[in-house]
């Protein structure tokens, strides 16, 4: 459901886009028709790029979490050093197109142009649906009771229900839960499940707080875990990383290895 909501914002936001390019008229397409057959011509233009571009912006985000490399840039480099072999596939597939915008010379500026504006458009679908889900949550959602949880502490009593994690609640009906782990992604929150994760508009420290009484602890300046989370007889390797019952590993950080073993959160 939530994939579904911000592609149908995503596919919203080309409409206006097509729209304004039309009005625009660049690679001199502005000779081509009056407004509203440049605006059809380009919304046509436009989708055929948000087809080949959206799948390669996923598969860089998926980059960027496997390889923990700085989100922002791998991503913008990837597109634009993308947008040279797009080029050729539109070559391929979009005749009219291709002589429309003058030639292979002119597919390049307009690939580049395409994969940017996806990343744009991508960007702001994200925001968009967490501004909407926050919205719906504190005006059409149920009351919550507010609680504090301290960062790093590691209360070592039964489990909380999922029902009473106010994170938990900003979620996706179809996320797996329970909360294995949250990883901070520049202004958002990664919150992993047993079968897959979905992120939030927020700060890692709110989203620890509405964690409310669930046992974890922040392991690094960017992650935070439950207890429960740790795979049955796991140690700590030389990299420093701990395993997660969803086959993930959790940095932690050096400064806090003595806290995390006194504590018990880790085996000494």
């Amino acid at each position: 459901m939530k994939r579904l909501r911000r592609v149908l914002l995503e596919l919203w936001a080309m409409l206006p886009v097509a729209a304004v390019v039309g009005f625009l008229g660049p690679f001199g397409t502005y000779l081509s028709g009056d407004f509203l057959l440049r605006a059809g011509r380009w919304w046509i233009m436009l989708m055929g790029a948000y087809i080949l571009a959206r799948p390669t912006l996923i598969a860089w985000r998926a980059i960027a979490r496997a390889t923990r490399l700085p989100r922002g840039s791998l991503v913008f480099w990837g597109m634009v050093a993308s947008s040279f072999p797009m080029a050729l596939i539109w070559r391929l597939v979009g005749r009219d197109e291709v002589r429309l915008l003058g030639g292979y010379a002119g597919l390049l500026p307009f690939t580049l142009l395409c994969c940017l504006l996806v990343m744009t458009i991508a960007w702001w679908a994200e925001r968009a649906d967490a501004h909407l889900l926050r919205y719906y949550d504190e005006h059409m959602g149920p009351t919550t009771v507010f609680a504090s949880a301290r960062e790093g502490a590691v209360p070592m009593d039964a489990p909380v229900k999922e029902a009473d994690v106010r994170l938990h609640r900003r979620l996706s009906p179809a996320f797996a839960g329970p909360i294995v782990a949250l990883e901070s992604e520049d202004h958002y929150v990664r919150v992993h499940g047993q079968r897959g994760s979905e992120l939030i508009l927020m700060r890692l420290r709110d989203a620890i707080a509405e964690m409310d009484d669930v046992p974890g602890a922040q392991t690094h300046r960017s992650w935070w875990v439950a207890r429960a989370a740790i795979a049955d007889g796991a140690g700590l390797g030389k990299s420093r990383e701990i395993p997660l019952t969803n086959g993930l590993s959790a940095p932690i950080a050096r400064d806090s290895l003595d806290r995390l073993r006194q504590s018990g959160f880790l085996p000494d």
